[in-house]
């Protein structure tokens, strides 16, 4: 439905936060700082900090109306403190920043400017590089062409961990059901939503950098590391996941064989991080693999043909990403 041409248009920036007053002000700061022809706010999920960021919060919002606060009764857990966000988006468009990110002033003006572009897409994914001491190594972008993708076209490049940057998103308010963070997954939940996503909704890809995630060893990431056993049901709990929501939502299940392999592909590796036995007995593996396949997992393992596979990855993406830079040097 189209919004009322008399109502302006609101988004929302959810941040959800815990012990971090510092970097959230940054963060905040960041949102308010945007270049956009329409209302910001930004809506601060606290999970009942034991800092000083109910005082910092306060602060804010007498500085500025635009600043709202949720805190939560006790913490809730980290995936339960960015799952509220679900029930909260009452705005036009609404996206998700972490508390120790910030976006560049043009996050929201490139994401409206898209949808203008291609109205029938249900998100806008920017380009936010990865940077490693204030210096640029890479971006989920480096893959990706610029422009529209038709629903399901791009569920390829996501289940071979392409999928872009969550926080650098913005979503449409149609698109809050399915914005849906699953805790079993962890960390690597986003990939999963970021599948569905691109499954059931026409997007679009700006290379535009909009922001950049810091890897500055501080982030859930560096802090809970998945073991080989956590990377295997990982893999396999998401494979299912993502088949269940398309059989849920009626689209097809794209790309069956790409994900088939990415599970056998996580197998080897984490029995090359630990033992073929020890990933077999501990892990969902013995659910999801015949005993056919094992025994052809199992001789594979045993010639470490892995590390062969992953060295063709490894210079098959490079080989790519140069393509592609390439091509996009040479667009008009």
């Amino acid at each position: 439905m189209d919004a009322d041409p008399r109502r302006p248009m609101r988004v929302q920036i959810f941040i959800p936060t815990f012990n971090r007053s510092a970097q959230l002000q940054k963060a905040v700061a960041s949102v308010l700082g945007q270049v956009s022809r329409t209302g910001v706010e930004v809506v601060v999920l606290d999970n009942h900090s034991s800092d000083d960021t109910p005082a910092a919060m306060a602060a804010l919002m007498a500085a500025d109306h635009r600043v709202k606060l949720v805190r939560h009764p006790r913490n809730l857990g980290m995936m339960a403190n960015f799952n509220a966000i679900q029930g909260l988006v009452d705005g036009d468009f609404f996206a998700v920043l972490t508390d120790d990110d910030e976006y560049e002033s043009c996050f929201v003006e490139t994401a409206l400017q898209c949808f203008d572009q291609y109205p029938s897409a249900g998100f806008v994914a920017c380009n936010a590089p990865t940077r490693v001491d204030g210096r640029i190594t890479k971006s989920q972008m480096d893959h990706w062409r610029p422009g529209f993708y038709e629903s399901g076209s791009a569920v390829g490049k996501c289940l071979f961990g392409h999928y872009p940057l969550v926080t650098n998103c913005l979503f449409r308010k149609e698109a809050k059901g399915d914005f849906h963070f699953v805790d079993k997954l962890g960390i690597v939940s986003d990939g999963l939503l970021l599948t569905c996503m691109f499954a059931k909704y026409d997007a679009v890809v700006s290379k535009t950098v909009t922001g950049y995630w810091d890897n500055h060893g501080g982030n859930a990431t560096a802090l809970h590391p998945l073991d080989p056993v956590g990377l295997v049901d990982a893999s396999i709990t998401e494979a299912r996941l993502y088949r269940e929501f398309c059989r849920r939502n009626g689209i097809p299940v794209r790309a069956r064989l790409l994900s088939w392999l990415k599970q056998a592909l996580t197998v080897l590796v984490a029995a090359d991080k630990s033992s073929f036995g020890h990933i077999h007995s501990r892990s969902l593996m013995r659910q999801r693999f015949g005993w056919p396949s094992t025994m052809v997992l199992g001789g594979l393992h045993g010639l470490r043909l892995i590390r062969v596979c992953l060295w063709g990855l490894a210079t098959g993406r490079r080989w790519h990403k140069g393509w592609v830079a390439r091509r996009d040097s040479t667009r008009p």
